[in-house]
């Protein structure tokens, strides 16, 4: 049996070699054990729910993805079938292969390379799930379907690169799949359904900005990687690639006994999988670690048992130990361990220590098998609860604290009346939900063609158009052509210019300031804003932070302004603007917003002219462009000499005094 697994083992990777890019050799990596050890326990069980492999650039993610392919064995499929259809479970079939087995037909079988399928980031949902079959459409006038990228990946390996950076519907959508393990369709009039079970494995660099938590939680391990501090590890690397550049095949065979075992290794655990044996103890230990880290829900916990599972079959054993369960938990908690938007997810790796050693200190025993309980054990009694005075749970108070409300007046902004990605943007070209069909505009290109709603607009004229012609295909005319109704949600892209002078210094105004936009990054956050930050001082103003979803990095720039020199206003303004203006080219649905802290006294020339004549002319072409703007006045003296009024009614910006920011104390 083990010669003809091992010959299995060796004819798939024959065809892997036959059939596949060149690719970089899995075992050649060097380091991030990691990241293969997490792509490894998705292949041993796909069920886990996917990877998300967060690193900066360069550091092999990509290239980790596309090796682990080349270790998969081939599959049988049934031939011709789009959606790759097993021909030995009958329930995944698709409609398709059904129908040919209901009419008696046999399905002729082919062994075929698992796919790797890219996930490009301009997915449309057309695309991603899959839509209409216009063309047989038009010359049969029948409905069919067209598959998408869901159908293409079943049973092999879905890769989404820059998955930050995707439009959050799209993320959802491929995310539900993954967890059903089916693709649903509704639209245009047809419903069609058929499985997609693919391993899913998600890239990302941090600097770009984060994922909701909501979507974090959807991936069942994630992985943090970083470049290798090792001066000869890293020199190992460049010897690889340098050769593996000079010659690829050669490389490859160099490598591929060890893939070849490294491959005979993930069949061999799969079929030990569902034989692994789970003790009571260890069960109660997952649960206490996900408590102890504060996680919410229960996809921790099951997370953890299975990627324990999964990696005590990779490791041979028949029985997963608290060892399993360590690198699990450092596997599955990183994302999910409650943090507030402004802070980094991080593992407490010596609380977690602390947790299995206290456990392994206090088991006496043999272990017990465990035995599933199907009933709900009954919530502990109210009776049997302590509590504690709430003035022991107050660890220290500032006397001069006051809360900074959490919101800013974006009500008093157009379009919408609500912030962040609520912003409604209708007729969204070739993206967004559908909510029907409309006429094109003048000169617009049909390019978005909604074909229920063609059809409807020729019915009432077919008998006509026909004129006896019996042969039953619809007649359209160029004046039936309907494209779909599309919109979706936008959010702001603001540029916070911010006044670090001298003058901020007096009356603690920089502290207030800094106050006032802890609060403003919350809230920027939640509704995944672009921010920039430019800051001005002196003679020169400068980009803390480019326009980025990155809200951490903006929130660590705060922290550390410096205050101190003249007060070159008009050369803030200039490089706010110009950031926006670009900011509008690349993305003309966005709604850009100048969001400006400062006292309103320029004092420091930029262009040779006048301050306050420079500082009006750059506030009139905020105005000029279009672009929305807040003037927060952090001038605390009303008998003070600013002009933040009349720069503010320059700009056509909501004025605000920085003190109606705050709550009474």
């Amino acid at each position: 049996m083990n010669e003809s697994r091992e010959d299995a083992v060796t004819t798939s990777m024959s065809l892997r070699m036959k059939a596949t890019e060149r690719t970089f050799p899995f075992s050649a990596l060097v380091g991030q054990d990691l990241m293969k050890r997490a792509l490894l326990l998705n292949v041993v069980d796909p069920s886990l729910g996917g990877v998300l492999i967060k690193g900066e650039r360069g550091t092999a993610k990509s290239t980790g993805v596309r090796a682990l392919a080349d270790l998969l064995p081939t599959i049988r499929v049934v031939e011709n079938c789009p959606f790759r259809c097993d021909p030995d479970i009958f329930e995944e079939l698709c409609p398709w292969c059904r129908e040919k087995v209901s009419a008696g037909q046999n399905l002729s079988v082919v062994e075929r390379p698992v796919r790797l399928v890219n996930l490009p980031i301009g997915t449309t949902e057309d695309r991603l799930l899959g839509t209409i079959d216009i063309e047989k459409a038009l010359k049969t006038g029948q409905k069919a379907f067209e598959p998408g990228l869901l159908a293409e990946a079943h049973r092999g390996i879905l890769y989404v690169d820059e998955v930050n950076l995707l439009n959050d519907q799209i993320v959802d959508l491929f995310l539900d799949a993954a967890a059903s393990g089916r693709n649903v369709v509704e639209r245009e009039g047809i419903s069609f359904s058929h499985a997609s079970r693919f391993i899913l494995v998600g890239t990302m660099n941090p600097e770009e900005g984060d994922l909701r938590p909501q979507l974090l939680d959807r991936f069942g391990l994630s992985v943090t990687i970083r470049g290798i501090d090792s001066v000869h590890e890293r020199v190992e690397i460049v010897k690889r690639r340098l050769a593996f550049e000079a010659d690829p095949e050669g490389f490859r065979s160099l490598w591929a006994e060890q893939d070849r075992a490294l491959a005979q290794r993930l069949r061999s655990a799969q079929e030990r999988l569902l034989t692994m044996v789970l003790t009571e103890e260890l069960l109660e230990l997952a649960s206490r670690i996900a408590m102890a880290m504060g996680t919410d829900g229960h996809r921790a916990d099951i997370a953890m048992i299975k990627a324990a599972r999964a990696n005590a079959a990779l490791e041979g054993r028949s029985t997963v130990t608290a060892d399993d369960l360590h690198l699990a938990a450092r596997l599955v908690l990183p994302h999910r361990v409650k943090k507030t938007p402004l802070e980094k997810a991080e593992l407490d790796e010596e609380k977690l220590k602390e947790l299995l050693q206290s456990e392994a200190g206090s088991g006496s025993g043999e272990p017990q098998p465990w035995v599933p309980v199907h009933h709900n054990v009954p919530k502990p009694s109210a009776k049997g609860k302590t509590a504690v005075p709430p003035g022991e749970c107050v660890t220290h108070l500032c006397p001069t604290s006051r809360a900074v409300l959490a919101h800013m007046p974006w009500h008093r902004m157009q379009p919408g009346n609500h912030p962040g990605r609520r912003f409604l943007i209708p007729f969204s070209q070739n993206s967004g939900a559908v909510h029907g069909a409309r006429c094109p505009m003048p000169g617009e290109d049909p390019v978005d063609l909604s074909l229920l709603g063609t059809l409807r607009a020729a019915a009432p004229y077919q008998v006509s158009r026909r004129n006896g012609n019996g042969n039953g295909r619809p007649i359209l005319l160029a004046q039936d052509i309907r494209l779909r109704k599309r919109s979706r949600k936008t959010g702001l892209s603001l540029v916070m210019i911010v006044d670090s002078s001298a003058s901020m210094r007096s009356n603690d105004r920089m502290a207030l300031t800094k106050g006032v936009i802890d609060a403003l990054l919350q809230d920027l956050y939640l509704r995944r804003d672009k921010l920039g930050i430019v800051t001005f001082r002196h003679t020169t103003a400068e980009v803390l932070l480019p326009l980025t979803h990155n809200i951490r990095d903006a929130a660590a720039a705060v922290a550390a302004l410096p205050v101190g020199g003249r007060t070159p206003l008009s050369l803030g303004l200039h490089l706010g603007l110009r950031l926006l203006v670009q900011e509008k080219r690349k993305n003309p649905e966005t709604l850009p917003v100048l969001l400006l802290f400062s006292d309103g006294r320029p004092n420091m020339s930029a262009f040779g002219a006048d301050p306050v004549d420079e500082t009006f002319h750059y506030a009139r072409e905020v105005k000029r462009h279009g672009i929305q703007a807040v003037f927060v006045d952090t001038e605390m003296d009303p008998m003070a000499g600013g002009c933040g009024y009349e720069i503010a009614r320059r700009m056509g910006a909501l004025y605000l005094p920085v003190d109606r920011l705050f709550r009474p104390r």
